[in-house]
């Protein structure tokens, strides 16, 4: 994905949003994927645990709501404070935010 931009990342899960769009767990925050026309993945946002300011939760059945610190952007310098992800059911939104959970949990020493 984007020249291996994320290559370092280590996956944790994902899920389909719908036919082109997916939502990536890493072990370091969340990505959301686009599938273009041929194939290629590109990475439309993403936030790294360390830039959410409230636990994760679900509205309105299956939309998962992250609020993430402010990012200032473009010459407009639009503010940005976190995203709504619709899911197909409430049921994939539940999976996802246990797995989000799961996924910020440090990784046990060996």
């Amino acid at each position: 994905m984007e020249n291996g931009r994320f290559a370092k990342y280590k996956y944790f899960t994902h899920v389909m949003i719908n036919k082109t769009d997916m939502f990536m767990i890493t072990r370091r925050g969340v990505l959301f994927v686009t599938k273009g026309t041929f194939g290629q993945l590109t990475c439309e946002w993403q936030y790294s645990f360390d830039e959410f300011t409230k636990e994760p939760f679900i509205v309105h059945g299956r939309r998962l709501r992250i609020e993430a610190k402010e990012r200032v952007k473009s010459v407009f310098h639009a503010k940005e404070f976190g995203k709504i992800i619709n899911f197909k059911t409430p049921e994939d939104a539940r999976w996802i935010l246990t797995k989000l959970e799961e996924a910020r949990e440090p990784s046990p020493s060996l």
